[in-house]
């Protein structure tokens, strides 16, 4: 089996290119139900109905009044059936979920970072060292 993003040869138990990093388990299980977006639409349909109804309550139009606070009630009921719902539900846990398979044995893979060759690098001393050698030889003072 090879990789699908760079062709590398994989095993067929790898979950992850060794190469590459991409996904091999066919991708991830994308979630139906984001809680912060359902979460932050009940608090828009809050604040939202608040802003409706003080409106209709300036406005003297009693029925735009009524309007915001069935949207803001709606909002609030959304938020309180979140709260229950999650506290419901069981959790998955990561300690439950299957966990990878070792292969039998870890086939040698090449290497991506490679030294470079030794070449004519000069040794270059430290401000430690510059200091050190300051130190043993004697300092001249010039007293005319």
């Amino acid at each position: 089996m090879n990789c699908p993003n760079c062709g590398t040869k994989t095993l067929s138990d790898q979950q992850y290119c060794r190469s590459c990093g991409t996904d091999l388990t066919g991708g991830g299980q994308r979630r139906t139900f984001n809680p912060q977006a359902w979460g932050l639409m009940a608090l828009m349909f809050i604040f939202g109905g608040l802003l409706i109804a003080m409106g209709g309550k300036l406005w003297a139009v009693k029925w735009v009044l009524f309007t915001g606070l069935i949207i803001t009630f709606g909002g609030m009921f959304a938020i309180a059936a979140f709260g229950l719902i999650r506290q419901t539900r069981p959790r998955k846990t990561r300690l439950t979920s299957t966990a990878p398979t070792q292969p039998a044995e870890i086939l040698a893979a090449d290497t991506t970072n490679k030294l470079l060759p030794i070449g004519d690098n000069d040794f270059i001393p430290s401000v430690v060292e510059d200091t050190t050698e300051l130190l043993k030889t004697p300092a001249t003072t010039d007293r005319s």
